[in-house]
């Protein structure tokens, strides 16, 4: 690790005096110089190394920040990030700082252009050279003896190597062909599995697409438009791919496809207490072979149910019959649904509120209405993830559905939750093609089984995510995508020795959509230390961040949880880790101060953030909360930020000769900020919301919106133009520039001064003091004194 640097108090801001009186402390501190996120804009990449030119472990880069990774020996940051990136020797001394320790884990996580590729190996029918005890897989802190025998570094066996795999040692202790072997230079390799790895062939990726056809889906555009993304994403679809068609109202309708036939025959399921596939074969065929059919299928479904009187919506049932379709060969149900499921097989009601909602103390009640309402669920997500069928929910809808309940089958079988909420085929349907789009081209893995090792002295205490659990050290995912991260939660078995490295391995067992068996294993090292600053220097504000909103979602999902604890907790963690640096590192003690470690000066800030965020607000519907939940169970770190904290910026005064990026500066999130005569962007990484003041300047209106009445635009309806003017070029410039940066197409949603829908621009100005919560002021001033009263 580079050398350390002194651990001075760090007061990024006056000093603030720890007064009883919020009034009379917030009335003397200068909100310009309290800590916020410093984004840094560069015109070039950063280039960050895994190793240092001593092969000494590095501090990772901010999650936020977009860098080049180069790896010399450990694993990207964008594959496995720690909360600490310096390991405490005990478990008392990672006690007593406060701090979280977790292994944000993204197998799959999409690279960086400018990064050298994943290096797949190929070992034949020997496979990946592997310890004899613990099974980790060879990495480059394996030591080897000799030419035969090497130690393990996470268990200390010693295992021969097959004859195939010897080698001499250099002077230096290694191996002389370690240059050439990429696991033993490379913190990230890719083996091909041998036969031994597979309990079957890998399958051909085979894809249901379920869309609902009730009355309300087809006259509020769903229908129409799950049939047109479901074709302009056909080119997007593996090439091998199995494909299959089904519909649902209050039956469920299967279409059997014959290879080579013109037209389909319709097969219905009308019994949806106990849903069946109809037939064992022929639902699913060859896209390749049938691509007319079902191109032709898709352009007749709209119309064949225009008339259909309104009725109830069996989608749940639809489901399970899909998983029973899949069962053979497993795949995925892409459900398309617009209405609650209300019928048969896991029917529901719609949950708008809870008991506390009516009594006014909503904040303390236990939110039963985030646990699933019926149990058929749970079992239904298992019994496909036993089966490697993947769920994906599309929810275009215009009332609530429970999402709460609804979210567990793509929760525990690897899936994807996608709501749209208000839907409206206007301002909707960019992002429903662009999501299914990802969904076929985004780095993926099916049938997949993920491990992790840590070294002598650590273990795995938990997971959390989005997988199925049936094994104490194992998850199974049917399928894992670059969008997921696996929190991985790390106990101490032991007292490790200081000075030396800690080690963390993920194995991750997957077949790839063009029918490979891969093995991808990343390999990281962490120093570990016995001194209390070097931990604090070493903490990564992003994962941890990352690691508090996924606590608090996994507390509130349970139903059991209550908003005041989930805050309470999230505010006790802050605490206790400011309380340890200010009592253990701080050289200025002063209690009129509240001093903050570097790395975590804005971790207030985001705690604050996180209280008033649609998670964890007393005043967010019940499908908001959920869905907010569910998005944070699986969000890596650079998005958790951003839903926390979301970044401002104005553009009506975006530079018009220049490209982006460099991003501009961002804004404090506070209303204190805005200016009627001006317009600005907000985004948090899942939208971009646009806010127009009433007075902005006809000219930039004109320019900007095509309009010059403000009250022209209608939010509901209103989407980004794009104008031959400056102004409109260098809007969508930066709107692309943000897409790009977070790896999404985020929708973006005009709101205007007055508007009904303005509550959504305004509930993320969590630096306000609103209902939700204290102003930031206040909230700094409220942590100062919790502090002092835990120092007394």
């Amino acid at each position: 690790m580079p050398p350390a640097a002194p651990v001075p108090a760090s007061h990024p801001h006056r000093p603030m005096p720890g007064a009883a009186s919020a009034t009379g402390a917030t009335s003397r501190i200068d909100p310009s110089q309290i800590p916020r996120p410093q984004y840094a804009s560069h015109e070039e990449r950063v280039t960050y190394n895994t190793r240092s030119e001593m092969d000494q472990a590095t501090h990772p880069p901010s999650a936020t920040l977009e860098y080049v990774g180069c790896d010399l020996g450990s694993a990207n940051p964008r594959y496995m990030r720690s909360t600490l990136s310096s390991l405490p020797n005990t478990g008392d001394l990672l006690t007593t700082s406060g701090m979280p320790l977790s292994i944000m884990t993204r197998p799959l996580a999409l690279p960086h252009p400018e990064e050298a590729p994943i290096h797949l190996i190929d070992n034949g029918k020997t496979g990946p050279i592997r310890c004899g005890r613990c099974k980790a897989y060879m990495n480059p802190y394996m030591r080897f003896l000799d030419h035969l025998r090497f130690e393990c570094n996470f268990c200390y066996f010693i295992t021969e190597v097959p004859h195939e795999y010897m080698c001499n040692l250099g002077a230096n202790g290694k191996r002389t062909d370690w240059t050439e072997r990429q696991e033993l230079c490379r913190g990230t390799v890719e083996y091909v599995a041998p036969q031994e790895y597979m309990v079957r062939p890998p399958m051909a990726p085979t894809y249901l697409f379920l869309i609902e056809v009730t009355s309300q889906a087809i006259h509020s555009g769903v229908t129409t438009s799950a049939c047109e993304v479901i074709m302009r994403t056909l080119d997007s679809v593996p090439k091998d791919a199995q494909v299959g068609i089904a519909t649902v109202d209050s039956a469920i309708h299967f279409y059997h496809l014959k290879d080579g036939a013109e037209k389909p025959s319709m097969l219905i399921v009308p019994d949806v207490e106990d849903s069946y596939a109809p037939l064992k074969s022929g639902l699913v065929v060859s896209l390749a072979k049938n691509r007319e059919a079902i191109e032709s299928l898709l352009k007749m479904i709209p119309e064949t149910f225009s008339s259909t009187a309104p009725g109830p919506n069996a989608s749940t049932a639809a489901i399970k019959a899909g998983i029973e379709c899949l069962k053979p060969t497993g795949g995925k149900v892409m459900a398309f649904m617009a209405t609650i499921p209300n019928v048969g097989l896991g029917k529901l009601e719609a949950r708008t509120g809870t008991a506390g909602q009516r009594t006014g103390n909503i904040e303390k009640e236990p939110l039963k209405c985030m646990a699933p309402a019926d149990k058929a669920y749970h079992t239904m997500a298992t019994y496909a993830a036993e089966y490697q069928v993947c769920i994906d929910l599309f929810l275009c809808v215009s009332s609530a559905v429970d999402v709460a309940t609804l979210g567990v089958l793509p929760r525990l079988t690897g899936g994807s939750l996608y709501r749209y909420p208000g839907f409206n085929v206007q301002q909707d349907f960019a992002q429903l093609h662009n999501d299914l789009r990802w969904n076929f081209i985004r780095p993926q893995g099916l049938e997949a089984v993920m491990r992790v090792r840590a070294s002598s002295g650590l273990g795995v205490q938990d997971y959390n995510g989005f997988f199925c659990k049936r094994t104490m050290t194992d998850i199974d995912l049917p399928a894992i995508d670059s969008d997921k991260t696996i929190a991985v939660t790390l106990r101490y078995e032991d007292k490790l020795v200081d000075g030396r490295e800690a080690y963390v391995q993920c194995a991750l067992l997957y077949s790839t959509t063009t029918m490979e068996r891969r093995i991808r294993v990343h390999t990281i090292a962490l120093p570990i230390t016995s001194v209390l600053g070097a931990l604090f220097r070493s903490a990564d504000l992003d994962a941890q961040s990352d690691w508090a909103v996924r606590k608090a979602a996994n507390a509130l999902l349970s139903g059991n949880g209550t908003l005041a604890s989930a805050k309470d907790a999230s505010l006790q963690q802050c605490i206790a880790t400011l309380f340890a640096y200010r009592r253990f590192c701080a050289s200025n003690n002063s209690s009129g101060q509240l001093i903050l470690p570097e790395g975590l000066k804005t971790l207030p800030l985001y705690t604050l953030g996180l209280h008033k965020s649609y998670g964890l607000r007393s005043d967010a519907s019940p499908d908001d909360r959920a869905a907010w939940l569910y998005r944070a169970l699986h969000a890596p770190p650079e998005l958790a930020t951003p839903a926390v904290y979301p970044r401002l910026f104005s553009i009506h005064d975006l530079p018009q000769d220049s490209s982006f990026p460099p991003i501009p500066p961002c804004m404090w999130l506070s209303s204190e900020k805005l200016n009627q005569d001006g317009a600005y962007l907000l985004e948090d990484g899942q939208e971009i919301l646009i806010w127009i003041g009433r007075q902005l300047p006809v000219e930039t209106l004109r320019d900007l919106f095509g309009t010059e009445n403000v009250d022209d635009i209608v939010s509901t309806r209103a989407t980004i133009p794009n104008l031959d003017t400056p102004a409109s070029k260098a809007l969508n410039s930066f709107i692309n520039a943000i897409r790009k940066q977070r790896g999404a197409f985020m929708r973006a949603r005009i709101l205007k001064r007055g508007d009904t829908l303005e509550a959504l621009f305004y509930n993320r100005l969590s630096e306000d003091r609103s209902p939700a919560g204290m102003s930031y002021v206040e909230f700094l001033c409220h942590c100062h004194r919790l502090i002092m009263n835990k120092s007394n």
